[in-house]
């Protein structure tokens, strides 16, 4: 989940959509990675709120290890209020937010001003989050923001391999975090498959005997989540 440091060249990949530098690629595929760890997150964070707040006060240790996050909290409340909503810790929900809205400012010109609408729209109601006595509420509107912005990405995004780039690294994200959060072989598998046929549709370059290897070891019994 640490954020990562782009290389911004200035080659050029040729395809669909004419001529597009790898920088921007880089761009939408990120973009991708953040929106759904946004997502994904928040999810997480709904379902063990009230268990972290009043059943288990220790359980948020178990997220912190399974997701590789610093665990630098003092207390369940505090971690329910940092890894929400501080910005300035670099693994919390609203700074992924705020990345993948940085990724998509620079890009609003392929993804369309309306469907960057959505991702700020969704910080609005992080931030409102932050504040509120009865947080979830708001961040369910979050959630609902997210899942405009991906209905809004195929409706006014004619080019389909943008789409598919922003698409691609929400299928590695969501593989990524359901490995690392122990997910049922058939929620695996059933990525894979997504990704698999996803990023084939894409230019972005990635290693496909690595790719061989992961389905082939969510097949292992039992499964080899490490």
């Amino acid at each position: 989940l640490h954020p990562r440091v782009r290389r911004q060249r200035q080659m050029c990949i040729r395809d669909s959509m004419g001529t597009i530098t790898v920088a921007r690629l880089d761009n939408l595929y990120w973009l991708g990675r953040y929106i759904e760890r946004v997502y994904q997150l928040i999810s997480m964070y709904m379902d063990s709120y009230d268990h972290m707040i009043d059943e288990n006060s220790d359980y948020y240790i178990r997220i912190c290890e399974a997701l590789g996050v610093p665990n630098e909290y003092t207390s369940s409340e505090d971690f329910t209020s940092r890894f929400a909503f501080d910005e300035n810790n670099s693994y919390s929900i609203i700074a992924n937010a705020q990345r993948a809205y940085d990724n998509a400012m620079v890009i609003r010109d392929e993804i369309s001003t309306k469907t960057l609408a959505y991702i700020h729209l969704a910080i609005s109601r992080l931030n409102e989050a932050k504040i509120s006595d009865s947080p979830i509420f708001s961040l369910q509107q979050v959630l609902d923001n997210i899942l405009a912005f991906w209905g809004c990405l195929d409706d006014e995004v004619d080019e389909e391999s943008t789409r598919n780039a922003v698409k691609a690294g929400k299928r590695i994200e969501r593989l990524d975090l359901y490995l690392r959060t122990k997910k049922p072989r058939a929620e695996l598998r059933r990525e894979v498959d997504r990704l698999t046929h996803r990023i084939g549709t894409t230019t972005l370059k990635y290693n496909k005997a690595a790719l061989m290897h992961v389905a082939a070891m969510i097949e292992d019994e039992p499964i080899d989540y490490g």
